[in-house]
């Protein structure tokens, strides 16, 4: 059997290349990987998010800036697009003053899970604890449920958000992990850097529909 040869690429050199319009893409170990298209749903809930986060920031003056897909320098051959991100101002700035690109962590990454549970539950733990972000939100809504019936994280039976804050590992192959704490229904959601937000996970999810 003859292996799949894949044209693999550093970040300087994804960043120039002449790729087609309409699709978005990661750079992952160095493969140029298209981005999965979110449904209604997802894209509702994102939005949502985005405007109640950014709401809480002002009220709150937390001096932090939320931002949909940004793009992430995680190391020389690796880059993501998480769906929200949220930053210090003064970071976003000193950062992004020549390209929106950040080389250094945000405080809080938060991914909306769709059909790959497994990239959000078992991969992106990692990288994003290796990359140093403080706080991780993962969102399950199970909106794909009634498509990909067997597309779910086996232990998640009802809409669940996870939040997890970063801390010294105890294992000797990483360094740095998640610690989650998940809430469910009408759960409180708790967050660090957003100690004020008064959001439930039935809230949250009502989000996709437009509510």
């Amino acid at each position: 059997m003859v292996a799949v040869q894949y044209q693999t690429y550093t970040v300087e050199e994804f960043y120039n290349l002449d790729l087609p319009e309409g699709q978005e893409y990661e750079l992952v170990n160095g493969i140029v990987t298209p981005m999965s298209e979110p449904s209604g749903e997802h894209e509702n809930l994102r939005s949502e998010l985005l405007v109640e986060l950014r709401l809480e920031s002002r009220r709150s003056q937390l001096r932090l800036l939320v931002h949909p897909k940004p793009v992430l320098e995680l190391g020389p051959r690796d880059t993501r697009k998480p769906d929200l991100i949220a930053i210090d101002r003064d970071s976003w700035n000193q950062q992004t003053s020549s390209e929106a690109i950040l080389k250094q962590a945000p405080s809080v990454v938060i991914e909306i899970v769709s059909s790959n549970w497994e990239e959000d539950y078992r991969n992106k733990p990692l990288w994003y604890a290796a990359f140093g972000v403080s706080e991780l939100w993962i969102i399950d809504p199970l909106f794909t449920i009634a498509r990909y019936p067997k597309r779910k994280n086996p232990k998640i039976q009802e809409p669940t958000i996870s939040i997890g804050k970063l801390v010294p590992s105890r294992s000797i192959l990483i360094e740095r992990e998640y610690e989650f704490e998940s809430f469910t229904g009408k759960d409180s959601i708790k967050s660090q850097f957003f100690p004020n937000l008064n959001l439930t996970v039935e809230q949250i999810i009502a989000f996709g529909a437009g509510m």
